[in-house]
Order: structure tokens, then C-alpha cells, then sequence
């Protein structure tokens, strides 16, 4: 269950008001919304009420969370972890089954066909089928997934920071090196690049995906920015 000041700073950007904007609504400082929102202090209840008044929202909405943004974001998170899960599960099978293919079934240039060559190259390909198989699999799920989620991420990116957004992508595109990295350094048989040829195309879409909730995120702050402020006819209601 998410905190009361997470839950105010999730209803008031999903009002598209700014601290000051709301200070004003409420009489009080910018500095104590924003006390409020970080969680240093706790407004009483009747300031919580304010609140909700401002917010258009219910007093259960800001003590518990559960209004429809919320929702919707915890939503996209559970769908952000499934498709990160499933991409790196294929980026480290991948690396796994080519480390397992160039270790245990080598078959040097220049090796004699006989009986055993002959299972050692049918099991390399194999290997390298599946790892391939895969990879392309896990790419394709990646893909249509980050398509479905595309359009609620763009409705809820202006409630995340500029901070968490990039920690976030970071984090993943540090993670899909990291499947990589390890064995590609320590697998000298075939050229490195095919380890990581694997990520380039889940590389580019996750970019393409960043790039695209920045550029939302930025606009929606401009145009928030731009807007006038709530009247304070609506905003000062207790009800």
C-alpha cells in the first residue's frame, strides 16, 4: 500500500497542478506541500481533507491510494517487470547455451570428420538453434509487449521523475550487458560480437521506448507549466 505523501504526490500530478498551485489552493507554504509529498511531516486530517477537495478525490484515495492513476500505474510497473524479466531471461539463455556450445562441444577449424565430430557439430547446432530460437522469441514478446504498454506508460509518465525514469532505463540496459558481458569475455572461440549481437535489437526498442515517454513527459510538463492554475472556487471546498 503506498504511503500518504506518495499517494499526494500521485493525485496532485495527476491533477496537473504544480506544489505552488496547491499551496495557494490550501493557504499554506510551497515548502509545506512539499514537506507533505516527501513525507517529513504529516497533515492533519483536516488539511488531508483539503487536499482531496483539491484533488477531486475521495479522503480513501488519499489515506490508501487506489484512485484509477494509481491503478493504472501499478499496472504498467507489473507489466515493466514481466517484460524486463522475460528479456533478460532470453539475453542470458542465449549467453548461457553459446558459453555451454563453445566450451564443451569445440570443433576447431581443420578437425577431422569422424563419428564423434560429427555428434559434436550436431549437438553445437543444435545448441545454437535453441539459444537462437530463443532469442528471437523473447525479442518478439519484448517487442508486442512494450507496444500494448506504450499507451498507458505515455497516460502515467508525467506522475514518474525525470530521476526515476532514467534510473530506471539505466538499470535495465545495465542489466542486459550484464547477461552478456561474463561470457563474452571469457569465451575466446568465436568472435564476441555474436553474444552481443543478441541485444542490439532489444537495445533499440527499449531506447526507442525511452526516448518516447521522455519526449511525452517533457511536453506534458510544458504544457503544464503553461496552464493557468485551478480557481480557487474549486479547489477550497472541504467536500
Amino acid at each position: 500500500m503506498p504511503a500518504i505523501n506518495e499517494n499526494l504526490r500521485v493525485l496532485r500530478q495527476a491533477r496537473r497542478m504544480t506544489q505552488a498551485d496547491v499551496a495557494e489552493a490550501i493557504s499554506v507554504s510551497r515548502q509545506t506541500v512539499s514537506s507533505y509529498e516527501s513525507g517529513r511531516t504529516q497533515p492533519d486530517l483536516e488539511t488531508l481533507k483539503r487536499l482531496a477537495a483539491v484533488y477531486q478525490a475521495d479522503l480513501h484515495d488519499v489515506l490508501y491510494g487506489g484512485n484509477r492513476l494509481q491503478r493504472l500505474l501499478h499496472r504498467v510497473k507489473i507489466a515493466a517487470i514481466i517484460l524486463t524479466a522475460i528479456m533478460l531471461l532470453g539475453i542470458l539463455t542465449h549467453s548461457v547455451l553459446y558459453w555451454i556450445m563453445n566450451h564443451l562441444y569445440k570443433f576447431p577449424s581443420g578437425t577431422a570428420v569422424s563419428a564423434d565430430s560429427m555428434s559434436v557439430m550436431e549437438m553445437r547446432y543444435s545448441l545454437r538453434f535453441f539459444a537462437d530460437r530463443i532469442a528471437v522469441f523473447c525479442t518478439y514478446v519484448f517487442c508486442l509487449g512494450c507496444c500494448v504498454v506504450i499507451y498507458p506508460s505515455i497516460k502515467i509518465c508525467h506522475v514518474i521523475s525525470f530521476r526515476k525514469l532514467f534510473l530506471s532505463f539505466s538499470s535495465i540496459i545495465l542489466a542486459m550487458f550484464v547477461c552478456v558481458i561474463p561470457f563474452a569475455t571469457t569465451d575466446d572461440f568465436i568472435w564476441r560480437f555474436e553474444y552481443y549481437f543478441v541485444i542490439w535489437n532489444m537495445l533499440i526498442i527499449v531506447l526507442l521506448f525511452f526516448l518516447v515517454i521522455l519526449t511525452t513527459k517533457i511536453i506534458k510538463r510544458r504544457k503544464t507549466r503553461e496552464s493557468p492554475a485551478y480557481p480557487k472556487s474549486e479547489t477550497h471546498s472541504d467536500s
